[in-house]
């Protein structure tokens, strides 16, 4: 039997997710912030890319907290027919009082008045999540959009595309990617992931665990670093233990630990919900279940 996630953290007596909320500074969020911080003074086009679980989102969030910047954000739930005229319109509703007018010159020239009035006061900034995801007509029509004036001004605003993949890579869209920085995310390094799994659920892992996690391949990305903690403290409960152990981090490890045989009998299993139960009463305080008593 596998417990899931809220279950490992119950039995292991936490109150609430210690994933949800600790956050500190990587070396992918300061590379980002720095990148992002030219980038909206230069007003150019900069594509984040990393694989899911990696920390893009927060990365660019934390990025654009530390700017006084007008922002758009751009999140329809079906991006790959996501128009040009939804971005217009979008960035129309975030910079201005009037809704979108109808009508592509009328709304072109509403858009280029409503960024225009905008950029002279804040630094805007149009942010796409899940950009991979964008046909290649948006991305071409984006670069043109980028081109409108003001007053006698261009690149009236920057352009921050969030993706798993460089959308740039796309067939069609050379000349974007002419002018779009891509900038990959590393992940974790083995002292970042060691240090999270502190600030998380240290207190119980054993410091040979703990050295054995940041060393996984998983543990550069803050999902998978995630999963992997709750699968080896899951283990530890299967084993009837209260902390995690070495041998707990790795499946395969675990799989090929041998006991010693026995004379009579094939090894016992212990039942995971008897294990469960032991650590829950160690914890407690109460008396163990009495072992079953040998017959004769």
């Amino acid at each position: 039997m596998k417990l899931s996630k809220l279950e490992v953290l119950v039995n292991f007596g936490f109150c609430q997710d210690p994933f949800d909320g600790p956050a500190f500074e990587t070396a992918d969020q300061i590379r980002i912030r720095r990148i992002i911080g030219l980038a909206v003074r230069s007003r150019a086009m900069v594509s984040i890319i990393g694989e899911r679980g990696i920390g893009k989102s927060e990365a660019v969030k934390a990025a654009l907290d530390a700017l006084n910047a007008r922002l758009v954000m751009v999140r329809p739930a079906d991006k790959e027919r996501l128009l040009i005229s939804d971005i217009e319109q979008e960035m129309i509703y975030a910079l201005g009082d009037d809704p979108p007018r109808r009508g592509k010159v009328v709304r072109t020239e509403q858009l280029r008045r409503t960024v225009g009035d905008a950029s002279r006061k804040q630094e805007v900034v149009l942010v796409i999540e899940e950009a991979h995801r964008l046909h290649g007509q948006t991305l071409r029509s984006l670069k043109t959009l980028r081109e409108l004036d003001w007053l006698g001004k261009s690149k009236l605003f920057s352009v921050i595309l969030v993706g798993q993949s460089d959308p740039t890579n796309k067939p069609g869209v050379a000349e974007v990617r002419l002018r779009t920085d891509s900038v990959s995310m590393h992940g974790l390094s083995e002292k970042e992931a060691g240090h999270y799994l502190q600030m998380t659920v240290g207190a119980v892992f054993s410091d040979e665990a703990a050295a054995e996690v940041a060393r996984q391949p998983g543990a550069s990305n803050f999902l998978d670093l995630q999963q992997l903690l709750i699968n080896s403290m899951g283990r530890a409960l299967a084993a009837g233990r209260e902390r995690v152990e070495a041998e707990d981090i790795c499946e395969n490890k675990t799989q090929k630990r041998t006991l010693p045989a026995r004379k009579v009998g094939p090894p016992a299993k212990k039942d995971m919900s008897e294990a469960v139960r032991s650590v829950l009463s160690k914890r407690n305080g109460e008396a163990q279940p009495p072992a079953a008593q040998a017959a004769g």
